[in-house]
């Protein structure tokens, strides 16, 4: 079983998880012990950024196609009798 995934969704995943990193080696230093992060704060923080870039980057990510164009139909146009 193939299971594909978008190039979108995986830069958002790469994106999110080098923020939620970064967050947590971050918060690590901080406090001064150099085992403790905080956890929390690096999976939300990696979240919301992976988040803001998807409905920035396409505002529809995630929602099917809409179809391209509709074909008129003839008898709506006219008007009834």
């Amino acid at each position: 079983m193939t299971i594909q995934i978008a190039p979108l969704a995986t830069l958002l995943i790469v994106v999110g998880y080098a923020v939620g990193y970064s967050v947590f080696k971050y918060t690590a230093r901080a406090h001064g012990a150099a085992d403790r992060g905080d956890l929390g704060m690096s999976i939300t923080s990696g979240t919301a950024v992976a988040g803001i870039l998807a409905l920035l980057l396409a505002p529809g990510f995630g929602q099917p196609a809409a179809p391209a164009s509709l074909a008129p139909n003839p008898t709506s146009a006219t008007p009834p009798r």
